[in-house]
């Protein structure tokens, strides 16, 4: 009792000088109590770095801390963080040891060092494989952004250690994906521009390589680190005119305007492109590049005229743009826009050249109507909605646009139109009074759901959040006759009313209520992130685990978990809801967060082995195979364990191969193990006489591939 509150203590501690942004500060006060002896180095591991790693917030005055440790110290702490399980939180705990391993000037320990760096590289080939088929699309961009980041912490920390370069050369020549060895080539060429060999590899890959990930990174890099080398120019002019991909075409000539305008070959290659390169973005690209980079140029301004009058529509656009950021003072350009505003065929030349007038010239006398006029009558309602916003921002002194912007929300024929009149009446005139009576006006008649919950969120945000909105708020929180709206409602009560002592019971009151599932779980979550510290919210969210709803107790899993991480009571919750919880969905997310944050590494291996064989959903066994492999693929015996599975999991009887535990267990087989001597004759039986057509087929392919 006394550690925990000693820990919530110095937690405190933490984050109030952390509020007042002097990192410094609290390393030095941190050290000073280890001086005197108020905090031991147990309890600086234990109550500052355990207890706070996963907050990113204060990772300054953690690493400030460590920069003053002694070597044993200070390793002690790289080795406990490197050790966690830091999946749940993007494995910020290894990146945060790397940076402390930077810091500290006492050094560590060569094993330390070593351990970390190895954990880092087994990072950086995190959700690889077949595991992309196991990715949400979010998930596999957080795959890539985390095996990124990795390389580029191993090529910052170690960038003196003999194995570095080397290992990243194998890496941005290997078979991975373009982005990631693009960035294995954009730390080679930043940490060794000096190795007289890495021109020469850049060149290479610039001029051969399969990505264009990985040739625009060279284009970039070596524009960047070797302007002066004689090969260079001519380098980036062929690759300009002749590389197969837009982007790398882009990117060349980007960097030719950046780097060389003055050459006087620069700007008629850019005006080749900008003419007759097949792909529009790279002619978006070389207009765009004119315009800014020759501005003052001789014919510039005429050439935009031109392409904004006989051009395709987006390259009109983009002339347009042009015109008026780089010619405001001109009055023919500004009556070209008008024009263009007026009678383009193109909803978005009229679009932005509405805009644009709005921006450069509001001062003209005859603007303000020519917008009026468009908003209420352009037949794009894209064209409509802009000008409507274009009349809010330039013209919010004007005493007729409060007017206009009342009759649209009130009376236009389309509820985009409507709701955008709402939203530029809330933050323009939040404190008009006329601004709330209107919006709950509307709110209490209007037909469309879409625009009463634009009016929700425009009446929650203003300024003042009197108890009469609040009151408005859980009328509709309790009895709009659209879901999305109460939604809508509970979400900015929670956010905007956290600080009035009535707003939590009314949101629990809710609950015992309420029917929906789908608001049910809004509400479990909008209660526990609202009021994490509240006593009562652990006990009452315990309770929502055993909801008759299974969307409430997937998300009491995965806050509980999110909010309650270290708690031994929270690893048993999530334990019986793995193994037990009626719902496939809700075991599933216990499995995963157990997986994926709890750290006792080696119980969870076996307990997941456990769950990939006994849970009684397909989905759930496979899910819990992936997580093995995922966290544990090199650990002893796998690959019979994965052999096992392969050859005796029950039968998908859904038939759908994502999630046929089997074929999940051959795939791993396949891919991590296919040096083992088993699996050959593995494949070939499987091939022969298994009675699962998927994985007849997979054994099959992979025994004629040329691989094998």
């Amino acid at each position: 009792m006394q550690t925990n509150s000693r820990g919530q203590e110095i937690g405190m501690l933490l984050k109030k000088l952390v509020s007042e942004n002097n990192p410094q500060t609290v390393a030095e006060l941190i050290h000073a109590q280890l001086k005197i002896g108020q905090l031991t180095w147990g309890e600086l591991n234990t109550q500052v770095f355990c207890q706070h790693w996963r907050d990113e917030s204060l990772h300054e005055v953690l690493k400030e801390i460590a920069a003053k440790l002694d070597k044993a110290t200070a390793s002690e702490i790289i080795e406990y963080l490197t050790d966690q399980n830091g999946q749940e939180k993007k494995f910020i705990n290894l990146f945060l040891a790397a940076q402390c391993l930077l810091k500290v000037k006492n050094g560590v320990k060569k094993t330390t060092e070593k351990k970390l760096l190895k954990a880092l590289k087994k990072l950086s080939q995190y959700g690889t494989g077949f595991l992309i088929l196991y990715q949400s699309a979010q998930e596999l961009q957080e795959s890539y952004q985390i095996r990124e980041q990795s390389i580029a912490t191993i090529a910052q920390t170690w960038k003196n250690d003999p194995q570095t370069l080397p290992w990243l050369k194998i890496l941005a020549h290997s078979s991975d994906s373009g982005e990631i060895r693009a960035t294995a080539v954009e730390a080679i060429a930043r940490g060794w521009p000096d190795s007289p060999e890495i021109y020469l590899m850049l060149k290479n890959l610039a001029l051969g390589d399969r990505s264009w990930a990985v040739r625009s990174t060279c284009v970039r890099e070596i524009a960047l680190g070797w302007p002066d080398t004689k090969d260079t120019l001519p380098l980036l002019r062929a690759l300009a005119k002749s590389d197969q991909s837009p982007a790398v075409r882009t990117c060349a000539l980007e960097q030719l305007a950046s780097h060389w305008p003055d050459r006087t070959d620069t700007l008629p290659l850019l005006r080749t492109a900008a003419e007759f390169d097949e792909n529009l973005g790279v002619r978006v690209c070389a207009w765009q590049e004119i315009a800014r980079r020759w501005h003052s140029g001789l014919g510039t301004a005429s050439l935009l005229k031109n392409l904004a009058q006989t051009g395709s529509s987006i390259l009109r656009t983009v002339a347009v743009r042009e015109l008026a950021a780089g010619w405001p003072a001109a009055a023919d350009v500004c009556l070209l826009l008008k024009t263009s505003a007026e009678s383009d065929s193109s909803k978005e030349v009229r679009t932005a050249a509405l805009e644009e007038l709005a921006r450069r010239w509001p001062g003209e006398p005859d603007i303000y109507p020519l917008l009026k006029t468009k908003a209420e009558s352009d037949a794009s309602s894209t064209v409509r909605r802009a000008a409507v916003q274009a009349i809010a921002s330039a013209w919010p002194l004007n005493p007729e646009t409060l007017t206009f912007l009342t009759k649209i929300a009130v009376g236009d024929r389309e509820a985009e139109l409507r709701e955008i009149a709402l939203q530029e009446l809330a933050a323009g005139w939040p404190d008009h009074p006329e601004t709330l009576p209107l919006l709950q006006k509307i709110a209490d008649s209007e037909d469309y759901w879409t625009v009463r919950q634009v009016v929700v969120k425009a009446v929650a945000a203003l300024p003042s959040p009197s108890l009469e909105v609040f009151a408005w708020l859980q009328n509709l929180a309790h009895s709009d006759r659209h879901l999305n709206v109460r939604e809508t409602a509970v979400e900015e009560i929670a956010r905007r009313w956290s600080d009035r002592g009535e707003t939590l019971p009314f949101l629990k009151s809710l609950v015992e209520s309420e029917h929906d599932s789908h608001l049910l779980s809004v509400l479990v979550r909008a209660i526990v992130r609202g009021w994490p510290d509240d006593p009562e919210t652990l006990p009452w969210l315990k309770n929502q685990l055993d909801s008759a709803e299974a969307l409430v107790r997937q998300a009491a899993v995965q806050e509980l978990a999110d909010n309650w991480p270290l708690g031994a009571e929270t690893s048993m919750l999530l334990t019986a809801k793995a193994e037990g919880d009626r719902s496939p969905a809700v075991r599933q997310m216990a499995l995963q967060k157990l997986a994926r944050g709890w750290t006792n590494q080696s119980q969870t291996f076996e307990w997941l082995k456990i769950r990939s064989q006994e849970d009684e959903d397909s989905q759930v066994r496979a899910i819990a195979l992936v997580e093995l492999i995922r966290g544990w693929k090199d650990e002893p015996g796998m690959f019979e364990f994965l052999r096992d599975r392969a050859l005796s999991d029950v039968e998908n009887q859904n038939g759908s191969f994502a999630y046929n535990p089997r074929f999940t267990a051959l795939e791993a087989i396949i891919e991590h193990y296919p040096e083992n001597p088993g699996v050959v004759p593995l494949l070939r039986s499987l091939s022969v006489s298994d009675t699962d057509e998927q994985i007849r087929a997979l054994a099959g392919r992979r025994l004629t591939s040329e691989e094998w």
